[in-house]
């Protein structure tokens, strides 16, 4: 029997013994790294530090696409625009700081079409001889008086709230020719001619601008024209990118892929740039009864199906996790001076969509985006239970002798009590780093590798473990707040226990010699548990309270 036709056999008897129609037609992680939706979980252009992004189309298609930059306390977005990739194309931009506190800033030296152009648009700033456009607030500050609209959140108001935050990557459409009774020649506009250089970069950015005349014709047509649905017969998926946060004063540089999401839509998302649309929350499959989400439990094959009106849930199922895992290694020299740090990032990139809105939060979180005006948070609860590299785990000095989980960071984060938590949609934890808040838990300081001033400290000195891992769980069904972080029930009332998180550890080297400095970034590992419908949580899962 031929290769794809025994995988198509496995793949069909799978689907029928779990009673799937199709396991491609359902949101997915690929783990091959190739998808219709990207997910990097952090940038920064903080502590010195620029991050580097790509994004390449492996395909023969052209493709429209939507790049959207989130800040990360409360992911409101601070940059949107569309891009428009030609067959087998890249795209690469890079995000860096001006000023020590103003916005993040983004500039790129590619040719690929974007809209607004940014490359050649003659009405952005200068620097350096490329052309830049500067992050901005207008999604979290009111701009009523301006003729906008009030979108003031509990947060900061100021722009270096831009300074770091992640970043969606999230295929529209397929660009053709002539499609759905237009022929406006978008792909040839698109397509670089042998001096790689797009045809007709113009000519798409004059498509979405009310001009009143035949050339503004995606603005026109809501975007129909020469644009069709990105399904996998249209050729939708293949991308892929990467990032790099290079820190250039020191020699360092901290690369990784992000996470690569299939399965997310059989309908055009093509909207105009400078909307919030499309959204995580737009996954389609199938139509008639809004999104299907397929993950692997311990080597099962799990797909639930999600109304249209909690169509996220899809997103988040493939990234809920109870637990993530990671290493962590520390290390200073006589004088004190730390010479090797470590850092984890840890995102929630669907957090906005049960958070950012009025009481209450919807499940798994618990806790709606407020607080006083500019200190807002969304706090979630965590566990957290590390060990040194033999085996010893940093709870025997504990209270209760040796109770698991009562880990907490050091000092506590402003407002917490007793349960270690986690604030903001995109942050970082430190191990053996001074805290960023002052006596009155106001933000002053940044971390050592990523300059992040989103973040809690862990004192793993206080056991004397330099070196070792740690576990992060987000459900224990021996603790009352803990069991909430379950999700909201798909059709069929099944449950995912934890958070939908990603992320990964950055570790850091800084010697006295710039030759002598190292970096690296190793992505979190995690644990997952489903919970059939009227299962008992803790009986589902039963190494919830574990160590």
């Amino acid at each position: 029997m031929k290769k794809n036709a025994l995988t198509n056999a496995v793949i069909a008897g799978i689907a029928g013994v779990a009673g799937i129609a199709s396991v491609a037609n359902a949101v997915n992680l690929n783990p091959d790294g190739l998808g219709q939706v990207l997910i990097y979980p952090y940038y920064t252009v903080n502590g010195g530090n620029q991050t580097l992004v790509s994004i390449v189309n492996t395909t023969e298609f052209g493709k429209a696409v939507k790049v959207r930059f989130v800040e990360g306390r409360n992911s409101r977005e601070v940059l949107d625009f569309n891009l428009y990739l030609s067959p087998y194309d890249v795209w690469t931009g890079a995000v860096y700081q001006l000023t020590a506190t103003g916005p993040a800033n983004l500039s790129t030296a590619d040719n690929s079409c974007t809209v607004p152009a940014i490359k050649t648009n003659t009405l952005l700033p200068v620097n350096n001889g490329m052309r830049y456009v500067a992050f901005r607030n207008l999604q979290y500050v009111n701009t009523t008086a301006f003729g906008g609209s009030n979108n003031n959140d509990a947060g900061p108001n100021s722009l270096d709230r831009t300074r770091e935050g992640h970043l969606e990557v999230i295929e529209m459409g397929i660009v053709l020719n002539a499609a759905n009774g237009y022929a406006e020649g978008s792909l040839d506009a698109i397509t670089h001619d042998g001096l790689g250089v797009p045809d007709n970069c113009p000519q798409v950015v004059t498509a979405w601008t009310n001009s009143g005349t035949s050339a503004d014709y995606w603005s026109e047509s809501n975007g129909a024209a020469d644009v069709v649905a990105p399904t996998v017969a249209n050729g939708g998926g293949g991308l892929f990118g990467a990032a790099a946060i290079v820190d250039f004063a020191n020699g360092t540089q901290l690369t990784y892929v992000p996470d690569a999401i299939d399965g997310f839509t059989v309908n055009r998302l093509h909207a105009a740039p400078g909307t919030t649309q499309p959204s995580l929350a737009s996954a389609n499959f199938p139509t008639g009864s809004g999104a299907d989400a397929t993950v692997f439990d311990n080597g099962t094959l799990v797909t639930t199906s999600h109304a249209p009106a909690n169509a996220i849930d899809a997103v988040s199922a493939v990234y809920m996790h109870d637990a993530i895992f990671n290493e962590y290694a520390v290390l200073a020299d006589s004088a004190g001076h730390p010479i090797l740090a470590s850092e984890w990032v840890v995102t929630f990139p669907t957090k906005r969509f049960y958070v950012d809105k009025p009481a209450p939060a919807i499940v798994p979180f618990q806790n709606v985006f407020a607080g006083t005006e500019g200190a807002g948070t969304a706090p979630v609860d965590i566990r957290l239970s590390i060990y040194d590299r033999e085996e010893n785990d940093g709870t025997s000095d504990c209270l209760d002798g040796g109770e698991d989980g009562c880990v907490d960071f050091s000092p506590t984060l402003p407002g917490q009590i007793t349960t270690p938590q986690l604030y903001w949609e995109a942050q970082v934890v430190t191990f053996n780093q001074p805290s960023p808040f002052d006596a009155t838990n106001a933000i002053t300081g940044s971390t050592l590798v990523l300059g992040s001033k989103l973040a809690a400290n862990v004192a793993v000195d206080q056991f004397g473990f330099t070196e070792g891992w740690m576990k992060m769980r987000f459900w224990d069904d021996s603790a009352a707040p803990m069991n909430l972080h379950l999700s909201r029930a798909a059709a069929d009332g099944t449950r995912y226990a934890g958070m939908p998180v990603t992320g990964f550890w950055a570790e850091n080297t800084q010697t006295t010699s710039v030759l002598a400095n190292f970096a690296g970034i190793w992505r979190h590992k995690a644990s997952r548990c489903v919970v059939p419908s009227g299962a008992t949580p803790a009986i589902a899962c039963p190494t919830s309270t574990a160590p």
